[in-house]
């Protein structure tokens, strides 16, 4: 009686049962892989879409408006460049940077007035100026004598530690203007490379540490 009794409260599996268990999680797992790879697809065309309009910007020419305010801006910076150098001269005591220093200032100075004529050359007018603060903060600090010129030298270039990433702009404008503008832009960036170069290895000398 026990045994009749225990032998159908006992359960047998079911064959069938579990195919369609397994067929359904085959069918749902298969329609998830589905839904990734089409989520997949829309990021790839996503992707590309933001590529081609990068290189579009990249490549159209800019405008001559804007144009001329990089020309501007470059110009002030440049011309800051100039003024500035002369007041770290006038207080260097290390004779083989001076001498280096001096010549980055003639380039400094003759950029700033190739900008300009370009840009007056395009229809603009030499109108930007670099804040006022930040005017004071670099006059004073490269004309400061208790600072040393290692020191100066490793302030700039800390500015500046990747040079391609430092001229990147140059050539990005360069690269949407016009011939003569871009000739002019591309010469600069190379006396730019120069100049970068040559701090850095300045620093280098004395900043053995």
């Amino acid at each position: 009686m026990s045994t009749r009794s225990d032998h159908k409260s006992g359960s047998t599996p079911d064959p069938k049962s579990d195919n369609k268990s397994d067929s359904k999680s085959d069918r749902r797992l298969a329609k998830i892989e589905k839904s990734l790879e089409k989520l997949a697809d829309q990021q790839a065309e996503l992707c590309a879409q933001v590529a081609r309009l990068a290189s579009k910007l990249e490549t159209s020419p800019q405008s001559e408006e804007s144009l001329i305010e990089f020309l501007d801006q470059f110009r002030a910076g440049e011309a800051l460049g100039e003024a500035s150098l002369g007041a770290w001269i006038a207080v260097s005591d290390t004779e083989c940077l001076r001498g280096g220093l001096r010549t980055v200032q003639m380039r400094e100075g003759m950029h700033a007035r190739l900008l300009e004529q370009r840009l007056k050359e395009l229809g603009g007018s030499p109108s930007f100026e670099i804040p006022e603060a930040i005017y004071n903060s670099v006059m004073q600090s490269a004309a400061d004598p208790d600072k040393s010129d290692a020191q100066k030298v490793l302030e700039f270039t800390q500015q500046f530690p990747d040079i391609d990433q430092a001229l990147a702009k140059i050539y990005q404008h360069a690269d949407r203007a016009d011939d003569e503008t871009q000739s002019l832009l591309r010469t600069i960036a190379q006396d730019e490379r120069s100049t970068l170069e040559f701090l850095a290895e300045a620093c280098g000398q004395l900043n053995p540490d």
